[in-house]
């Protein structure tokens, strides 16, 4: 695309939104976005759980690489960016990353992007308007979406077959979760509130905490240390690697690129070998090693959501819970049932009932008779005492 110098000069009054570049290249990128930042992502198919993770950062707009909705799946992310009010951008050209560095002062308008006041690259503005529009329209696709998904997930169990049914290549563990029940945490739908809600259970249960991938960092970050972290390596911090009791590495090729990374945490190198998302491979692996309740934190709570990601992903979403079949449970129902409060009342007044009866029935009696005598001159006694006090 050729250079050309853009003629209006660099003003107060320049129209447009103005702010500084920040590359998010991976999930763990998104914590060093600021307020007023302009955030340079590649998300196709942009979802709810990475539109709302920019609307927390507060950044003004987002300059897309990928295709931020292909009408494939009704994928909330571009409305929910709009009705926020940041400006969303689906660039035209893929070097953005080559184009612009992290730190610079850009001007974005009509969809072109200027530096120094020369386009660098354009795309196009997704408003309101275009949101909702391609939102209705990929809603009215889903009958097809269902179908690739149960082409998707033949396939899938057919190239698993020997994990799925056998429990080939998960790793045994040295974290104990035969019989107990375990949390399995995803950096992704109302992952955090999901987590707030599970408090008490969590505190009367003690189940085993799982992080799946950045959802150990959402764990870091409630407060709890996960028994047990899993994911691919780029995914997993170094503060989430420290702390866990055990660590296991999905890898679709058998290797780990960066073993270094778990050597210097003085962490035994643990492989998972198969393709397939984070918390997916954590849901197998609480269920091959025998986890009596496997609770979900982060799940898609909606049929759309659930469909958002990619077909193949999807798929291997939809096997993994087919798979643990009723052991896995939403996190949502869990926080549902461990809330409900019994008030007090009925209960205290049931009692001073039982009391009121026994003190009837023995006031009734002749030796009842005696005890209430005597209790009567005591009180008697002691009301004289009290009254001495005070003459």
């Amino acid at each position: 695309m050729a250079i050309r110098k853009h003629k209006r000069p660099n003003t107060p009054e320049a129209s447009g939104v103005v702010g500084t570049v920040r590359f998010v290249q991976r999930e763990s990128d998104v914590t060093s976005l600021r307020e007023g930042d302009i955030a340079v992502v590649d998300h196709p198919e942009l979802d709810a759980r990475q539109a709302q993770e920019l609307i927390d950062q507060r950044v003004r707009a987002v300059l897309n690489a990928g295709r931020s909705s292909s009408g494939r799946v009704p994928n909330v992310g571009p409305q929910m960016l709009a009705h926020a009010g940041i400006l969303l951008i689906d660039l035209e050209d893929a070097a953005i990353w080559s184009k612009l560095k992290n730190g610079e002062r850009v001007r974005i308008e009509d969809g072109k992007v200027f530096r120094d006041e020369i386009l660098v690259v354009s795309g196009t503005e997704l408003d309101d308007a275009h949101t909702t529009a391609a939102l209705a329209d990929a809603e009215s696709g889903l009958a097809t979406r269902l179908d690739s998904l149960a082409a998707n997930a033949s396939d899938h169990i057919q190239r698993e077959q020997t994990m799925l049914l056998d429990g080939a290549h998960v790793p045994r563990i040295r974290t104990k979760l035969r019989g107990r029940a375990v949390v399995v945490v995803s950096r992704a739908y109302d992952d955090e509130a999901d987590l707030r809600g599970l408090r008490r259970y969590i505190r009367d249960d003690d189940p085993v905490l799982i992080g799946a991938g950045a959802g150990a960092d959402v764990l870091l970050k409630a407060g709890y240390t996960p028994a047990l972290v899993i994911g691919a390596l780029d995914n997993l911090s170094d503060a989430a690697i420290r702390v866990a009791g055990e660590v296991v590495v999905t890898t679709s090729s058998g290797t780990v690129d960066t073993p270094e990374r778990l050597e210097r945490h003085g962490k035994e190198i643990v492989t998972f070998v198969s393709s397939g998302a984070d918390d997916d491979l954590a849901i197998v692996l609480a269920d091959t090693n025998e986890a009596a309740v496997i609770v979900h934190v982060g799940a898609p709570a909606t049929l759309s959501k659930f469909l958002e990601r990619p077909p193949s992903e999807v798929a291997r979403m939809f096997v993994a819970r087919l798979r643990a079949g009723s052991k896995i449970v939403d996190a949502k129902a869990v926080n549902h049932f461990t809330s409900q409060r019994f008030a007090m009342w009925p209960v205290l007044l049931l009692l001073a009932a039982g009391v009121a009866a026994v003190a009837v029935s023995i006031a009734v009696t002749p030796v009842g008779n005696d005890w209430f005598d005597s209790l009567g001159d005591q009180l008697a006694d002691l009301g004289t005492w009290i009254k001495g006090l005070f003459t």
